[in-house]
């Protein structure tokens, strides 16, 4: 195995044709960043997150950005300076920046996601709680407190089918045989969403995104990233090469790991404590499929009466 010194990647700007040199940058970037978004979205909104909250989020993280980037080459932040860079202006960067973590932590109504927001009210406002302060079993239509009427005091005009029809989906209600409905969750996320697999995609993803945005600020110093990509098999064979690469990535890491441990420069005594810098190595396999979107015949979906 070579030592961790020798692998590296460097990018050689003098392979950029001269046809490129001549593309706005602008345009490559915005049609990068939505196909970085689009699964960024789908985690968003499996997470039960909104695209308000996705938004505030991200000013916040555009403030942070150029903020620590100005603190790279000055002991100062220039507010002006990020509002010019980020086009924020400076009275939210001031409120962003001194607002603590765990303010941020908090969700304004007008925020949440429609769905959320009904189950929220379906678990907190007497009308539909029952006796024990529990979401009540509510009937589709009819007088008094219903799923309809939950839905247009809190889902903010969308259809009543199209709320209900998302949260079974979410698998966060369910259809009970007497025709009501029953709550079985206050949030409606995607199942396998814990907290314990977000924090890990959010950990692994940053370290990946953070290590290729490095090696385009700096291609000089670029850490090592490579892949084999627009190779074509069979999907009868992927469960094979799946195994065998999951065999052979798991060797790889653990011949890291041994390196590691052999290396000297990896015993540090305390008085270095602040000369540590912490790497990871990550191997992830993909697939990807054709994007084609197909009309699909809708399964028949129950129908609910209007009581008279």
């Amino acid at each position: 195995m070579k030592e961790l010194s020798d692998i590296y990647l460097r990018y050689d700007p003098t392979q950029d044709s001269d046809k490129s040199k001549n593309v706005d940058v602008r345009v490559v970037a915005r049609k990068a960043l939505l196909q970085l978004l689009e699964p960024l979205a789908g985690f968003v909104l499996d997470s039960g997150l909104s695209t308000n909250e996705l938004h505030a989020i991200f000013r916040e993280a555009a403030v942070k950005s150029a903020a620590a980037k100005q603190l790279e080459l000055s002991d100062r932040v220039n507010i002006s300076g990020i509002a010019a860079t980020t086009g924020i202006s400076r009275a939210d960067i001031s409120r962003i920046l001194k607002v603590s973590a765990k303010a941020t932590e908090k969700i304004g109504d007008s925020q949440q996601q429609s769905t959320n927001r009904i189950l929220a009210a379906w678990h907190e406002d007497p009308k539909f709680t029952g006796p024990n302060g529990q979401p009540a079993e509510l009937r589709m239509y009819g007088r008094g407190a219903t799923f309809e009427a939950l839905a247009k005091k809190y889902g903010r005009g969308i259809p009543t089918r199209a709320v209900l029809d998302e949260l079974i989906r979410a698998g966060a209600i369910e259809l009970l045989s007497s025709q009501k409905i029953r709550a079985k969750a206050s949030v409606a996320v995607e199942r396998g969403m814990s907290a314990r697999v977000i924090k890990a995609f959010g950990d692994r993803a940053t370290e990946l995104l953070s290590t290729m945005l490095l090696n385009m600020r700096n291609p000089e110093a670029a850490k090592f990233i490579a892949n084999v990509s627009d190779a074509s098999i069979l999907t009868s064979a992927l469960p094979l090469l799946r195994k065998e690469l999951s065999s052979k990535g798991a060797d790889f890491l653990a011949e890291v790991q041994d390196s590691l441990n052999r290396n000297p420069g990896t015993r540090v005594s305390k008085r270095k404590v602040k000369d540590l810098a912490r790497i990871s190595v990550t191997i992830f396999y993909h697939e990807s499929y054709d994007k084609t979107i197909k009309q699909r015949i809708a399964s028949k979906r129950r129908n609910f009466h209007r009581e008279m």
